[in-house]
């Protein structure tokens, strides 16, 4: 499964992270972009399993042209994430 993701890139002020707007709570840093990917996926499948115990439906990636529509993710870096 692919889920896309939100890359901040960071700055020398700030880290490069990774939001995954469709997992609640799917929020990641690393000192690089390929440590907050790592990051990203581990969150994720810690939170797929999480909800998977609740017995709740795995929610189902949205497609990127859809979340880029939506004005809060406006002006955003976008990837995808495969799980």
């Amino acid at each position: 499964m692919h889920y896309p993701i939100i890359i901040e890139w960071g700055d020398e002020r700030t880290a490069p992270g990774i939001e995954i707007p469709d997992i609640p709570g799917a929020v990641t840093a690393g000192a690089t972009f390929e440590e907050a990917y790592d990051a990203a996926i581990e969150i994720v499948q810690t939170l797929l399993q999480k909800i998977r115990a609740e017995g709740l439906q795995i929610p189902l990636p949205t497609s990127v042209n859809k979340h880029r529509d939506n004005p809060e993710f406006a002006g955003r870096g976008w990837g995808m994430l495969k799980i």
